[in-house]
């Protein structure tokens, strides 16, 4: 069960987003497709970042003015990458990544994997190169979730919890919503039976 699995998670991932806020970055940007980045641009669109917390740009896109506008709005040396790709090999994800990380080691005096952080399936290829680039951290997620299901997984946690988002509230309510729908819940009483309805 993701959700369980994800809740278990949450005091590490609280912990993180601790980290990286007394690193003092005022920028997270996600590179990501499709499934890996529906989710993030969707929490910041809703909520925004909290208080105290990052302000996360996403960016889904190769289109050189989208990628010039992410140049124009963030200072590199307080700005926090997310490589997030579930095979590890998308192409534009990766074009991406490597763009920003020689964009970062010209602009910084410092590492520059110290802020890049990578979120993929084990053992794909990002999670190995990023291994051997001293990413701040890989968040290796679960094989069997699907990108388009990835919302409840590191996908869509990590970001959420960087802008300070309430994702332990988020995952309960998920819980408590997959026992409504369970199959051993009448049809007149199962919120997704009559939503299906």
């Amino acid at each position: 069960n993701s959700v369980e699995t994800f809740q278990r998670k949450e005091a590490e991932l609280t912990q993180f987003a601790r980290e990286i806020n007394e690193a003092q970055f005022t920028h997270v940007v996600l590179l990501g497709m499709g499934g890996s980045s529906l989710c993030p641009a969707v929490s910041q669109e809703t909520f925004g970042s909290a208080a105290g917390f990052a302000n996360l740009l996403v960016l889904d896109s190769t289109d050189p003015i989208a990628v010039k506008s992410i140049d124009s709005k963030v200072d590199y040396a307080r700005t926090l990458f997310l490589v997030s790709s579930k095979s590890g090999t998308t192409t534009e994800t990766i074009c991406l990544y490597r763009y920003f990380y020689e964009r970062m080691s010209r602009k910084i005096d410092t590492k520059a994997g110290d802020h890049f952080v990578a979120i993929t399936d084990p053992g794909s290829l990002l999670a190995k190169g990023a291994r051997s680039k001293l990413f701040r951290r890989i968040f290796e997620n679960p094989v069997d979730i699907g990108g388009r299901y990835s919302a409840l997984s590191y996908f869509g946690l990590v970001p959420m919890a960087l802008i300070g988002m309430n994702f332990s509230q988020l995952l309960e309510s998920a819980r408590q919503m997959q026992v409504s729908c369970g199959a051993f819940i009448p049809p007149e009483s199962n919120p997704a039976t009559s939503l299906g309805t």
